[in-house]
C-alpha cells in the first residue's frame, strides 16, 4: 500500500539585516535528525519528518498537539551569498542565517 505523505507549510519570518538575512522557521516537535535543509542555486528547501512515539507503557488518550511533517521552499534575494549559509535548530525554532555578497553590502566612503 502506497501512502502519500502530507506536509504543512511552517510559520516563518524572513528579515534583512545590514550584513545578511535571517529566516526563522517554527518547527514544533522536530529534532535535528528529523530535518533536511538543501540549497540549489538561490532556492532553499526544507523538509522534515516527525514520528510521534508514546513512551513505553503509556497509551495516548487525547491530544491537542498534532505532530506534522513540514515542507517549504524560499528563494534567497540576489544579494545573498549561499556559501555563507548556516542553520541551527533549537527548542523547535530553526534559525537560518545567510550573509550578503561583499560587493553588495553598503560601504562608507571617506571624503578627502
Amino acid at each position: 500500500m502506497n501512502t502519500a505523505e502530507n506536509y504543512v507549510v511552517p510559520s516563518a519570518t524572513f528579515t534583512e539585516k545590514p550584513d545578511g538575512y535571517e529566516l526563522k522557521v517554527m518547527l514544533p516537535g522536530i529534532g535535528k535528525g528529523d530535518a533536511e535543509l538543501h540549497i540549489e542555486g538561490k532556492t532553499l528547501t526544507l523538509k522534515t519528518h516527525a514520528a510521534h512515539q508514546n513512551p513505553a507503557g503509556f497509551r495516548q488518550v487525547a491530544s491537542e498537539f498534532c505532530m506534522s511533517n513540514y515542507a517549504m521552499s524560499a528563494d534567497l534575494p540576489e544579494m545573498a551569498d549561499p556559501s555563507t549559509l548556516s542553520a541551527k535548530l533549537e527548542n523547535g525554532v530553526l534559525d537560518i542565517v545567510v550573509g550578503k555578497r561583499p560587493e553588495t553590502q553598503a560601504k562608507r566612503i571617506e571624503i578627502g
